[in-house]
C-alpha cells in the first residue's frame, strides 16, 4: 500500500478533542479501506506565514497512514466539510508500506527525510487545497 502523509492546521482555538474526534473518523475511513494508521503527531499552536480565513495562528497536526486512492477520496470528503479545519493537504511518500513492519519503515523514510524539508515542502502545498 501508498504510504500518505497528512497535514491539517485547525482552528487555533480547536480543543484537543475536537482534534482526536477527526482523527478517530479519519482512523475509522483508513480501517474501512483495509490502511492503517501508522503515526499521529500533534505539533500544536504556530504562526502562520500569513492569514487564512483570517487567522494568524493555527494548531497543526499530522498523521501518516496507508491508503488507496478511494481512501484519499474518503479522507477528503470527510476533512472537507469540519469547520474546525482552515487548511490541509496529503502528501504521498516516496516509499509504499506493508501491513507488517509499517511502524520501521516510516522511521526509515522519515529518517531519509530531514524535518525541515517536511516542512517546507507542506507549507506552499497546504495553500492548494482549501476547506
Amino acid at each position: 500500500m501508498k504510504g500518505y502523509e497528512l497535514c491539517i492546521i485547525f482552528q487555533p482555538e480547536s480543543s484537543d478533542s475536537v482534534m482526536d474526534e477527526l482523527f478517530s473518523a479519519l482512523g475509522a475511513v483508513v480501517a474501512k479501506h483495509n490502511g492503517s494508521m501508522l503515526k499521529t503527531e500533534k505539533w500544536g499552536k504556530r504562526n502562520l506565514k500569513y492569514a487564512i480565513k483570517k487567522h494568524t495562528k493555527g494548531n497543526f497536526c499530522f498523521l501518516f497512514f496507508t491508503g488507496t486512492a478511494e481512501t484519499l477520496k474518503d479522507i477528503d470528503r470527510t476533512v472537507r466539510y469540519n469547520e474546525q479545519v482552515i487548511r490541509y493537504t496529503v502528501l504521498k511518500l516516496e516509499k509504499n508500506f506493508s501491513h507488517a513492519g509499517s511502524e520501521g519503515e516510516l522511521a526509515a523514510a522519515e529518517a531519509s527525510i530531514p524535518a525541515e524539508a517536511l516542512v517546507e515542502a507542506a507549507e506552499p502545498a497546504a495553500t492548494t487545497a482549501e476547506a
